[in-house]
């Protein structure tokens, strides 16, 4: 807990009010690598920080997986836009290994939103980083090549990163595991 505390005080100096009200909505889970946080066609309405461990977000699509985004210790996660819309999610989350996680529900997060303002302050950085990060990717694959891509993964969490099958490595770099092979014995 003290982690997230000061994570978010890095963003908006909470109060002792407004944290101890925040901390009273986070619920600690521990989940077991293969679980999943939310599958395909269920709304997702929590947001999560992950205290340990490492998830992945992808989508199938002809029997085939796609992943769309990793996230390791110290990140937010959501499926954002079934988050805000209500809507089911085309896509999984699934946790890679053993891991702990906070999570707040939307409907604890809005009653927070409209009690504090420096948590809807906070709200407004999580959406805006969350919006970032889909920016950011979608940039990556108009302008990066798969190599520069991969480079970005590897200053993201090189340690984790071998824990990562190399098919799904390829897979969130939109390549084949024959070229990431390729990109790997380059280094």
């Amino acid at each position: 807990m003290d982690a997230i505390k000061t994570y978010l005080n890095g963003l908006v100096k909470l109060s002792d009010a407004e944290w101890a009200d925040f901390e009273k909505c986070l619920r600690k889970e521990t989940v077991t690598r293969k679980s999943f946080l939310l599958k395909e066609g269920q709304v997702c309405n929590f947001l999560a920080f992950i205290g340990n461990g490492m998830f992945r977000f992808y989508t199938t699509e002809g029997g085939e997986e796609k992943v769309t985004a990793f996230f390791f210790s110290g990140d937010f996660f959501s499926n954002y836009r079934s988050f805000l819309t209500g809507f089911p999610s085309r896509h999984y989350i699934e946790a890679m290994q053993d891991s702990v996680i906070f999570m707040i529900e939307k409907k604890d997060l809005l009653a927070l939103y409209d009690k504090h303002r420096n948590l809807e302050r906070l709200g407004r950085f999580f959406a805006e980083n969350l919006y970032l990060g889909v920016a950011n990717r979608l940039d990556s694959f108009l302008f990066d090549s798969p190599k520069e891509r991969y480079d970005d993964l590897v200053r993201r969490n090189s340690k984790l990163l071998n824990a990562i099958p190399q098919y799904m490595v390829a897979s969130y770099l939109g390549i084949k595991p024959e070229s990431l092979s390729r990109i790997r014995a380059r280094k």
